[in-house]
């Protein structure tokens, strides 16, 4: 690792990556088939479900998802303002409105007493983000969802092998999804899959995922070409089975820092609280910057790359501040807004959820990689101490 700057991310790939990638090139066989078949019965058996359909991006997995349950015109979902773009984007796909509910402040996941409060007769599925690596709290949520007869579709992104209460997330849910983006917990470059216990839902979108087609020449709904392909599930084959081991040295080196920092007095961070419930596999170690003693993140970010230390800065703004989001604008024509009757337009505008305006923009994420050596971790522990 050089020491004169260290990233907060890279993909971790090999020879064997490359020989299974290598392999399914000579084999002449490039589109989905044996090896996204293998891909979907390991993933799916790692995640403990009955089953999975793969496709081309986390994205696209949250994008079938909520086709696959029938989330359609009018239906409102109700999501967390803190993620990336793309869990409220994937609603908008579907002509459905995206419902903000404010964050825990210790978690950063979404907040089940405001879910409850959000809740409407046009509410038809929850999508709790795993953030960071860390789990929502799902028991809530799940008993929320049945008393309102609500989906709930874990949203995955950057919880690969994440514990609640003993399950991985991804099975408790009534569905879930995953990211394969190159940086990750594990790669496939780009991809995503969905998984679930129901296998007619997951039958529903190995179909969406390929164009509607439920044979050779019967397209029987409106579908995308959204499959993964062999050489990114051959990739995935070999991450998978390096998960576990990937995961337990980012929970070493994050909790390095987590539990060195806690000791400290220092003014200008605070260390997060985590659930004794929850296995965190980390995809960020976060760090909140205290803004309140006059500290600027920007500011932290930028020493910290002085002193040749990368770190995260991401979701610096509420999903509902969003320019597309304040214009009512996802669609030229202002569908899904202007499609449905005025009382279900939201007021994007004037809401303000307490606990992510303080938050948003204010959390970063130190390097915590598996490529990391001890004198890396020490390094970026000197110069998170040294910063002011």
């Amino acid at each position: 690792m050089n020491k004169e700057f260290i990233k907060v991310a890279v993909p971790i790939t090999g020879e064997e990556e490359a020989a299974a990638v290598r392999e399914v090139i000579l084999s002449g066989n490039l589109v989905s088939g044996r090896k996204v078949n293998e891909f979907e019965e390991t993933f799916a058996e790692y995640i403990g479900v009955e089953s999975a359909a793969a496709v081309n991006s986390g994205t696209a997995a949250l994008h079938v998802a909520l086709a696959a349950l029938g989330i359609g015109p009018g239906d409102e979902v109700i999501v967390p303002p803190l993620t990336f773009f793309s869990t409220i984007s994937s609603v908008y796909h579907q002509n459905a409105i995206p419902v903000f509910a404010d964050i825990d402040k210790d978690s950063f996941c979404i907040s089940p007493s405001d879910i409850r409060a959000k809740i409407t007769d046009r509410t038809k599925a929850i999508i709790p983000v795993h953030l960071y690596g860390n789990s929502a709290e799902l028991d809530e949520i799940m008993r929320i969802a049945d008393e309102h007869n609500l989906h709930v579709i874990e949203d995955c992104a950057q919880a690969h092998g994440t514990e609640y209460k003993g399950k991985k997330v991804g099975s408790i849910g009534h569905i879930g999804f995953f990211s394969f983006f190159a940086t990750k917990h594990m790669t496939t470059g780009e991809g995503g899959i969905i998984t679930s216990n129901n296998t007619e839902w997951i039958k529903k979108a190995r179909i969406i995922r390929s164009h509607g087609l439920a044979n050779r020449d019967d397209h029987v709904c409106l579908g995308y070409n959204y499959r993964m392909n062999e050489m990114a599930a051959a990739m995935g084959n070999v991450q998978l089975k390096k998960l576990d081991n990937f995961n337990k040295q980012r929970i070493e080196n994050s909790l390095f820092f987590l539990n060195e920092l806690g000791r400290e007095t220092a003014k200008w961070f605070r260390v997060p609280k985590f659930s004794k419930d929850i296995k965190h596999t980390f995809f960020w170690c976060p760090l909140i910057v205290n803004t309140e003693n006059g500290f600027v993140t920007k500011d932290v970010v930028n020493k910290l790359k002085e002193r040749g230390v990368e770190v995260r800065q991401r979701y610096q703004e509420p999903l509902y501040k969003q320019k597309v989001i304040l214009g009512l604008s996802p669609y030229s024509n202002g569908c899904p807004f202007t499609c449905q009757p005025e009382s279900n337009i939201p007021d994007y505008k004037s809401l303000n959820l307490p606990n992510v305006e303080v938050l948003a923009g204010n959390i970063i994420g130190l390097p915590n990689h598996p490529e990391l050596n001890q004198e890396d971790l020490e390094y970026i522990m000197e110069a998170v101490l040294g910063l002011y």
